[in-house]
């Protein structure tokens, strides 16, 4: 069932850029970025990311993104519609279900970090953590990830679920218009306190310091890999904004913009973070830890570090928040559209999947280790066979008519990146995922 009649939310491509840019900042930048460009090699870890971001994340977004304004439908409606007219299978559809699936198992990871950022700026702000020595940070954070604040995750997913009956018109408007700007009034707070209080050498050295010994094939490969998935491509967010986008937007310029505004967020959150961490002798780790052990740490031990504490946990938490709401959409609108069931009861039905795919995960614990990296390989294997479809299953023409606004240069060379270099660079990730030793 196509969505002809849905009411446009914006009358201009502003909207979809701030919308896309502040749902990719809350997946990851914070989490693996500052970390990895350290760890492997600086400036040519980067290149490799940034070369990755342009030539293969943002041809697939926008392929999503143009495929839902195309189709009008949620991603199985979008994607059987583009098979249908193309006179392909139907079966190629069954990526939209799979995108769907994607989309609630990420934000089933997604929910609990938002209940630790929570509280973690709760704890900043109160001065528990003043002075605390490293130990005493990773000794309370362990406490929280060991009881689970029951309340703050009810409360996520009942908002959550709230938001995502509302529709996605008013998702779009609180993502695009209220949490991108207050994320961004946020990181500039941010920088400025590290500029006064931070060590910005120290900083720029692990972020920009040219250091090839450290950057080999694992190095390229881990690069390439966070390129892929920084733009929540594969996902089916960018099909659900599409199918809201007005006719004749540029929508191959709307997804640069929000690119270029995702890798400005995250060069700036990690001079941020990182000058912190250099002012108190603390080295970069990975993960959970450099979130919610490093850099309370780093807060809790310089001078007003309660406040901007709780201004960067703020921060996280609402971008995160952007993301989990963004990657629940595309299941909601497939259950309303092709279910034909009541939005209201969709948005339910979803969001009680989220509580108790988080619950859960609490009682499953070590025992799913696997599945981060299930979902990253599943993911890249998505996106190989939509750009397969899109480039070598569709005709070009019917791409074409949907970006027609674009300058014919622009079109062709995110047509050849679709045809040819995305299909080269996730095959090669694809098969160091799963050759790598772990």
């Amino acid at each position: 069932m196509l969505d002809n009649n849905v009411p446009q939310p914006w009358q201009g491509q502003t909207t979809l850029v701030f919308a896309l840019a502040a749902c990719s900042i809350g997946l990851g930048n914070v989490l693996r970025m500052p970390y990895l460009l350290g760890e492997h090699g600086g400036a040519p870890f980067f290149l490799s990311y940034v070369v990755t971001v342009f030539t293969v994340a943002v041809p697939l977004l926008t392929a999503e993104v143009m495929l839902g304004s195309k189709g009008r439908a949620s991603p199985l409606g979008a994607l059987r519609w583009a098979s249908d007219q193309s006179g392909r299978s139907t079966h190629w559809s069954l990526l939209g279900v799979i995108q769907c699936l994607l989309g609630v198992m990420l934000a089933i990871y997604c929910l609990p970090m938002i209940a630790w950022m929570v509280d973690r700026a709760v704890v900043l702000n109160s001065g528990l953590l003043a002075s605390a020595s490293a130990t005493e940070v990773a000794t309370n954070f362990k406490q929280l990830v060991d009881i689970p604040n029951v309340t703050i995750l009810v409360a996520l997913v009942g908002l959550v679920t709230l938001l995502a009956a509302l529709g996605p018109q008013v998702a779009m408007a609180l993502i695009g218009w209220i949490a991108l700007p207050a994320m961004a009034v946020a990181l500039f707070s941010l920088l400025q306190y590290g500029i006064e209080f931070g060590d910005l050498e120290s900083a720029g050295d692990w972020l920009f310091g040219v250091n090839y010994s450290n950057f080999g094939w694992e190095a390229a490969m881990m690069g390439m890999l966070s390129g892929v998935l920084t733009l929540v491509a594969g996902l089916g967010v960018g099909s659900v904004f599409g199918a809201r986008s007005p006719k004749n937007l540029p929508l191959l310029r709307a997804v640069i913009a929000a690119a270029l505004l995702d890798v400005a967020f995250m060069l700036a959150t990690a001079v941020a973070l990182l000058s912190l961490l250099g002012a108190t002798n603390v080295l970069p780790a990975e993960g959970l830890a450099f979130v919610f052990v490093a850099v309370p740490y780093a807060f809790a031990n310089l001078p007003l570090g309660e406040v901007y504490g709780a201004v960067f946990f703020g921060f996280a938490a609402l971008a995160t928040f952007a993301a989990l709401l963004a990657l629940l959409e595309p299941s909601v609108m497939l259950l309303h559209q092709e279910g034909g069931m009541n939005r209201n009861l969709a948005a339910l039905i979803v969001g009680a999947s989220l509580g108790l795919g988080v619950f859960g995960l609490e009682h499953l614990g070590q025992q799913i280790g696997f599945l981060p990296l299930l979902l990253d390989v599943t993911i890249v294997g998505i996106l190989l066979l939509l750009s397969i479809f899109v480039a070598w299953r569709m005709p070009r023409p019917f791409a074409r008519a949907e970006l027609y606004r674009e300058p014919r240069w622009l079109f062709i060379v995110w047509w050849l990146c679709l045809r040819f270099v995305v299909p080269t660079v996730l095959v090669l990730v694809l098969i160091w995922q799963l050759l790598a030793p772990r």
